[in-house]
């Protein structure tokens, strides 16, 4: 056993599928609630185009035969709370309700695109590119992760809304690539969404200011996604921002910039201005070896349980350290915070699944806790190593990019005595530059005294790549897309 899970363990280095998006230095190592009736509508938008919505079910009491075995004789599960739109050129896919019902929702309106993403980017990409089959991957996943109940419910409603609302074609995965039982083609399945949520690896680097150190005088959070691509771009055409309100976490809303399928956090900013942005490290040893929480998923209820709290980061801290990691991760937490009173507006979490810590999994570090070279109390970087609870590296390309995030918020600072969502593009840019490894797939700047959120996607032109923070940004209004729940 131990030969295997050190095998499977190399896997999960080398495999990128569609969770972790935390960013690693290729150097380092219950029942259903009722749906609000507020939002109880397929169509509520005040966006101007491509709005993509389904008519609820035709209420037929022929269609109750539950003794038929024509799925087109059945009236739907659920109906479709969501709407699918596009905003300043990117899709918006907006869900709400019950697990159930959100998942059904993105099934029923994404329907072929969520067998696209498994099909041509986890499987024939990244799967093939791990060097071992899907059948390990499956053991993987199988023997190691364990999904909460609760994110299980709605990944299961998602492939219910496929089966129910969609055409039979699109749900079905054609590859070589597939277990050999599957003779290279079948049905795309709950465990196939499963597996797409627990094999990470990824580079990044973020940083946050806030109160006099912004030209806000509120938080900025800003960070890079440095990711393996496809050769035919499928992760980045689907690249789309979704946006939650969780009937079953106390109406808790949010938005994540993510792909089809994906329930966690890559990038996700909520309602009340709380960030949350993911990087890999390489970890300690002495990882748990079983039920290990993938750690989007972590990352999201973390957000969740932010709602409504004063002590946010004890309230994500005590999510962290209830749910193992099998690999390390910084995650990075910014808060609304204009600088008056004791606030302050970033955090990380260094965060694995080391059963010896005196911390526990998780290690709380904030401004001014270790020795990091920033000039301002209000300012803040995030790499792809850990600061405070282990000994910090003094070279590496996670070293450096951490570095070229200081040097520039301190120029900044001696200069214009802020940092401006501008600025926070420049630093970007530098770091893209110096990442060593993957491009840049996105990159994502949150303004929280506007409630505006800038996406920059990558993009191929023929075989060149323009990476995201030289690209031009879909902006959103969150404050007016979270109002449209209302």
């Amino acid at each position: 056993m131990t030969v295997m899970r050190e095998a499977l363990i190399c896997t999960a280095c080398s495999v990128m599928l569609l969770a972790g998006w935390g960013c690693k230095d290729k150097n380092e190592g219950d029942e259903d609630t009722a749906t609000d009736s507020a939002v109880d509508e397929t169509t509520d938008t005040a966006t101007d185009t491509d709005t993509d919505t389904a008519m609820d079910p035709v209420d037929d009491p022929a269609m109750d035969d539950a003794g038929s075995d024509d799925p087109g004789e059945q009236e739907p599960t659920y109906d479709i709370n969501g709407v699918l739109e596009t905003v300043d050129g990117i899709d918006v896919l907006r869900v709400w309700g019950t697990r159930e019902e959100m998942g059904y929702a993105e099934g029923a309106l994404l329907c072929d695109r969520i067998t696209h993403v498994f099909e041509k980017y986890a499987l024939d990409y990244a799967v093939v590119n791990s060097g071992v089959s899907y059948e390990v991957v499956q053991a993987f996943a199988a023997g190691f992760f364990s999904m909460p109940a609760d994110h299980e419910r709605q990944l299961r409603a998602m492939i219910l809304g496929m089966q129910e609302r969609c055409a039979p074609e699109d749900l079905i995965v054609t590859s070589d690539h597939l277990e050999a039982a599957a003779g290279g083609s079948r049905p795309v399945t709950y465990e196939d969404l499963f597996v797409a949520h627990v094999l990470p690896d990824y580079l990044c680097t973020s940083l946050t200011v806030w109160g006099d150190a912004s030209s806000t005088g509120d938080t900025i959070h800003a960070r890079n996604l440095d990711f393996l691509l496809d050769p035919d771009g499928v992760f980045l055409d689907e690249h789309m921002v979704k946006v939650y309100r969780s009937a079953e976490e106390g109406y808790a809303t949010w938005a994540s910039v993510s792909v089809p399928a994906l329930i966690g956090c890559i990038s996700c900013f909520s309602s009340e201005g709380v960030g949350f942005t993911m990087h890999n490290v390489g970890g300690l040893s002495d990882s748990t070896p079983t039920g290990n929480v993938p750690r989007t998923l972590a990352m999201r209820d973390a957000l969740v349980a932010t709602v409504g709290e004063v002590d946010r980061v004890a309230a994500a801290d005590a999510v962290f350290d209830a749910a193992a990691q099998e690999m390390g991760n910084n995650l990075h937490m910014s808060m609304p915070c204009d600088g008056t009173g004791s606030c302050v507006g970033a955090a990380v979490f260094e965060y694995d699944g080391h059963t010896g810590h005196a911390d526990g999994f998780s290690t709380v570090r904030l401004p001014g806790d270790v020795v990091d070279g920033l000039t301002s109390p209000s300012t803040f970087v995030v790499a792809n190593h850990y600061m405070k609870r282990d000994t910090p590296p003094t070279s590496g390309n996670s070293y450096d990019r951490f570095q070229a995030h200081v040097v520039g918020i301190n120029a900044q600072m001696s200069g214009d005595g802020t940092v401006s969502v501008d600025d926070a593009l420049a630093m970007l840019k530098t770091t893209s530059d110096l990442n060593g490894g993957s491009p840049t797939v996105h990159a994502v700047i949150m303004d929280v005294s506007t409630m505006t959120l800038y996406v920059h996607v990558a993009v191929f032109a023929g075989a060149t790549l323009t990476e995201a923070p030289y690209t031009t940004a879909h902006v959103l209004d969150l404050a007016a897309t979270f109002a449209a729940f209302d």
